[in-house]
């Protein structure tokens, strides 16, 4: 009788244990895996007994459990690879903006043009020894605001491009200086 308490308790145990497992498992294809492997569990404790039997050393549950932690690291160090991604897609927008908010900020004040807009490409690919390089800089210049008639000469673009050349570290012909909002451009 005392067999029969522990195997029902045993089945009880286990049943519950698949349960919170297979909710708190993660979402996605090893949801299913997990469920075949607590089936299987479960499967097992029930026919324990007719195994002991039977004489049987059977130690499948080991082997089952075995192979659902393996499949649940597989699955954790993939999310932990794409929360990775997220992150460094999250921060290079971050120094993006600070970069178009540095260029924006250079030329607050100037006299002979404004800034009306100005966007910055990067190296994405985190992978690569570049990750977060400026590969293109584009800026939109316009007239000061007193002044619609103003002219934007080649020497200041070249102005333009050397001050930010210098200050990012980049290559001056990877920097576009839209100046279309001036007359006669």
């Amino acid at each position: 009788m005392d067999t029969l308490r522990i195997w029902v308790v045993s089945l009880i145990a286990i049943s519950v244990l698949c349960a919170l497992i297979e909710k708190l498992a993660p979402e996605g294809n090893l949801n299913k895996y997990v469920k075949l492997v607590c089936g299987l569990v479960v499967a097992i404790v029930i026919a324990g007994p007719v195994i002991r039997f039977l004489g049987g050393d059977f130690r499948i549950q080991e082997v089952a459990w075995h192979d659902y932690l393996t499949l649940s690291k597989g699955e954790m160090e993939r999310r932990i690879r794409r929360l990775e991604e997220e992150e460094a897609g999250q921060l290079l927008e971050i120094y993006r903006q600070t970069l178009i908010s540095d260029v924006k900020y250079r030329y607050q004040g100037e006299k002979d043009f404004r800034i009306f807009s100005a966007d910055v490409v990067l190296q994405e690919n985190s992978q690569s020894e570049d990750f977060g390089a400026i590969r293109e800089l584009y800026i939109k210049v316009g007239p000061p605001e007193d002044e619609e008639k103003a002219v934007f000469t080649d020497s200041m673009e070249n102005r333009i491009k050397t001050e930010l050349s210098q200050a990012m570290g980049i290559d001056p012909d990877r920097i576009v200086v839209d100046g279309s909002m001036f007359e006669g451009r």
